[in-house]
C-alpha cells in the first residue's frame, strides 16, 4: 500500500523523475528564474537560463562515465513557515561500465522549495558532497 505524499513530496519525485530522463526543459522548469545553488566550494546565484545551457553538458560528461540512473531514495521535508518548506534527499546514481560492477553511489542535498505559489519552484539547491570528489574516489572519473 502506498502512503499518501505531500505536494512538496509529489513536486520533488517529478523532479527526479526529469532529472533520471534528463528533461532539461522540465527539470529547469523546477526552479525559479534566479536559485542559489550551494556546497562544499561555496554558493552563487544562478540563472536559470545559465542552468538550461549547462545541464545537456553534465548530463553527457555523466553518460560518459557510464551513469545510467539517477534515482531520489529518501526524503525528509520540514515546512518552514506557511510559504518555504526544506527537503533533505539522499540520491542513489548508478554506474555502468564496460568489464564492471554496476556500482552504486550515494549523494545527499537539499532543497528549499517555494510552495507559496503553483507551480512550485525551488528557491536553492545545497549539495552536502562533491559528487565529482566523489566518483574520483570510487575510480570513476570525467573522461
Amino acid at each position: 500500500m502506498k502512503t499518501k505524499t505531500t505536494a512538496v513530496e509529489d513536486f520533488l519525485y517529478d523532479y527526479a523523475r526529469h532529472t533520471d530522463q534528463g528533461n532539461v526543459a522540465e527539470l529547469v522548469a523546477c526552479f525559479g528564474e534566479t536559485f542559489l545553488a550551494g556546497g562544499p566550494q561555496g554558493a552563487k546565484a544562478v540563472r536559470a537560463s545559465d542552468f538550461a545551457l549547462a545541464l545537456p553538458k553534465r548530463y553527457q560528461m555523466f553518460e560518459r562515465m557510464g551513469c545510467r540512473r539517477t534515482e531520489m531514495i529518501g526524503i525528509e521535508e520540514q515546512r518552514l513557515d506557511a510559504r518555504f518548506v526544506s527537503a533533505r534527499t539522499r540520491w542513489r546514481l548508478t554506474f555502468e561500465r564496460e568489464g564492471k560492477d554496476p556500482l552504486a553511489v550515494e549523494v545527499e542535498s537539499t532543497y528549499l522549495v517555494d510552495a507559496g505559489g503553483e507551480p512550485m519552484r525551488i528557491a536553492v539547491y545545497l549539495a552536502h558532497d562533491d559528487i565529482m570528489e566523489r566518483l574520483k574516489e570510487q575510480g570513476i572519473t570525467p573522461v
